[in-house]
């Protein structure tokens, strides 16, 4: 027969080593909650349904070497960034770091760059500005509404319905900038690729006149509401450099990047 000290131990001991082997499975087993936005090449809902894109193959590869799941949900811009920004344990990408996110997110590591551009239609010589300055004063602009490049062009001084207007999408750009409505729009080179091959009806092309910004290249992160657990951003932080020091990151873009100038990476109609 127990004495009553073990009679009373062994239960609460058994109780707590269940407890902890219950907690130790949740933490090994956790399912993240990843949120994106339709933003080709980077992300997008693809033909089957599910999230595609190059951002979203790498985030793919740094769950698998985090030892992670994430269940990847393609929302509305504005959407994604709530959820990240209020649920924890939440993953956002293809998303810009600025002075004003800084705080707001746990960064984990860069996916891919953006090369920004000022573009005008070939042929147009005549719409050649040199500096920022000239671009104000010599041409109207067409962004994306909402998008981070609208975020650039306010913070170097440009208007809005002065310098620059904004539609729905970087197509809608494209047919200003072919119809001579406005002179130029901002992209870059591979979403410019991804968008031409989209939009057949687009008979124009278009050539770089200025950079966006002196770097010319915007890094876009991968990134943890601030409620994440501490363990899953080290192994998030941890998976990424050794993909990245491997250089299988690196042949993800590549790969990537191929596939679209062969026109195997198209978007799903």
């Amino acid at each position: 027969m127990l004495s009553p000290w073990r009679q009373w131990i062994t239960p609460a001991l058994l109780t707590l080593s269940l407890l902890g082997f219950a907690s130790g499975c949740h933490a090994d087993s956790q399912d993240l909650s990843v949120v994106t936005e339709n933003w080709p090449p980077y992300n997008y809902t693809g033909a089957t349904g599910e999230a595609d894109g190059l951002s979203t193959e790498i985030v793919r590869a740094v769950l698998r070497q985090a030892g992670l799941n994430g269940t990847i949900q393609v929302y509305p811009w504005a959407r994604t960034f709530f959820l990240a920004s209020h649920t924890p344990n939440t993953l956002i990408y293809s998303i810009a770091r600025s002075k004003e996110r800084e705080t707001h997110f746990v960064w984990i590591g860069e996916l891919v760059r953006r090369n920004d551009w000022f573009y005008r239609a070939v042929g147009h010589s005549s719409v050649a500005p040199a500096s920022l300055a000239e671009v104000k004063s010599c041409c109207t602009v067409c962004v994306v509404n909402k998008d981070i490049v609208e975020d650039d062009l306010q913070r170097k001084g440009f208007v809005a319905q002065k310098n620059y207007i904004t539609t729905a999408s970087s197509g809608d750009c494209m047919k200003m900038v072919q119809s001579g409505s406005v002179q130029l729009l901002v992209n870059s080179p591979i979403d410019l690729a991804w968008e031409l091959k989209a939009h057949p009806e687009i008979h124009t092309s278009f050539e770089p006149v200025l950079a966006l910004s002196p770097s010319h290249q915007e890094p876009l992160y991968l990134a943890a509401s601030r409620g994440t657990s501490p363990d899953v951003v080290r192994r998030l932080r941890a998976a990424f450099l050794t993909l990245e020091q491997s250089g299988q990151l690196e042949q993800i873009r590549r790969a990537f990047a191929e596939r679209l100038r062969s026109g195997q990476s198209l978007p799903p109609r």
